[in-house]
């Protein structure tokens, strides 16, 4: 099989992509939430819910 092989150099670069990307996608999801509260199909206290859920989650995986 073919190797690829990557200079030393694109691994910041595909770091900072990675970065712009999750950033990206929290704005987006943020956006999201925020309408589908103001069109009554979640509670706020649904997604603060949620949201602690997800964190406490990231915790115990960083525990392991």
């Amino acid at each position: 099989m073919d190797e690829i092989e990557r200079d030393d150099g694109d691994d910041y670069e595909d770091d900072e992509h990675i970065e712009q990307m999750i950033i990206d996608n929290g704005i987006l999801l943020h956006s999201l939430a925020a309408l589908l509260v103001r069109k009554g199909i979640l509670k706020q206290e649904e997604i603060d819910g949620e949201m602690d859920r997800l964190y406490e989650e990231m915790e115990n995986f960083d525990q392991q």
